[in-house]
């Protein structure tokens, strides 16, 4: 019996995540010049012709990745503005969960990803522009109205927001590097980098 349209767009939706997965593979690992999309089609065990019949280049999967990794920061800023609690605890419950996901699944190798967008001269340039434009939130811009929250109480310390958010952010990419360099590194408990704060 014939797939139904349902069962064929679930079908292509499953395979475009399959691309994108092997992609985010083989981008951690060779980088984005590095990398062919005939790399990514092995990796992805397609034939090169058929990731092209998902996606037009490699750039354009590049920057779907920095995308999803952006929109992914903005995600645990959001929920963690949500959760019940004082500024202080909403970070604690962030910096557990960004933790929990560096040290368990693919979310790490995103973050390498954000960080070679953020570093890297060869981005294409739709990724320049999305990183300089209104559509990006910089997580440690998102973080500083939870900062600014807490110094009102008094619950953190009166230091600049924008420093504070630039050190927290400098401690959880510097165990994002040490674990792709180091896949047996300790995660540190929250409550270390909670020290920022105090």
């Amino acid at each position: 019996m014939p797939r139904t349209e349902a069962q064929n767009i679930k079908l292509r939706e499953l395979r475009r995540e399959e691309i994108l997965q092997a992609a985010l593979n083989v981008f951690s690992r060779r980088g984005m010049v590095a990398t062919k999309i005939s790399d990514i089609a092995k990796e992805a065990n397609l034939s090169h012709g058929l990731v092209y019949h998902y996606f037009q280049s490699k750039e354009e999967i590049f920057t779907l990745l920095v995308k999803r990794a952006a929109e992914s920061s903005g995600q645990i800023i959001e929920k963690a503005h949500l959760q019940e609690g004082t500024a202080l605890e909403k970070l604690k419950w962030m910096t557990e969960q960004i933790l929990y996901s560096l040290s368990e699944g693919q979310q790490i190798l995103l973050f390498l990803i954000m960080i070679q967008a953020s570093t890297s001269d060869a981005v294409p340039e739709e990724v320049k522009r999305f990183l300089s434009s209104e559509e990006f939130k910089s997580p440690v811009h998102g973080l500083i109205p939870l900062i600014s929250e807490g110094q009102q109480c008094n619950e953190i310390v009166q230091e600049d927001p924008l420093k504070l958010a630039i050190s927290y952010y400098s401690f959880i990419q510097g165990f994002a590097i040490n674990k792709l360099q180091w896949t047996q590194c300790p995660v540190p408990e929250a409550e270390i980098i909670m020290k920022i704060f105090k």
